[in-house]
């Protein structure tokens, strides 16, 4: 669950909760930065590439922040119950 904090011209904060095992997807666009930042619980994120089994498995924890660079669809699964913020930098890409 996402709930919209602030918006403050090309940054955009929310705050996420999600029971152990809910997933979603996170697009990230060209020039798009994501932050995943949690006060509890751990996320796993994967990503896929050109329809191919996903490649790489990233964790996020209250010690370890993750921030999403690569354009692309990520997958994030809660692997505990999680609280905290998600944050998006857009940037008009040159």
């Amino acid at each position: 669950m996402k709930l919209k904090i602030a918006s403050m011209g090309d940054f955009d904060v929310s705050a996420l909760a999600m029971a152990r095992g809910e997933n979603h997807v996170e697009e990230v666009e060209p020039g798009e930065v994501v932050a995943l930042v949690l006060l509890l619980g751990c996320i796993q994120v994967t990503r896929e590439r050109g329809g191919q089994p996903a490649s790489f498995c990233l964790h996020a924890t209250r010690r370890a922040p993750l921030f999403l660079v690569n354009p692309g669809r990520y997958t994030v699964v809660a692997e505990r119950t999680i609280v905290g913020f998600r944050g998006v930098r857009k940037r008009a890409v040159l």
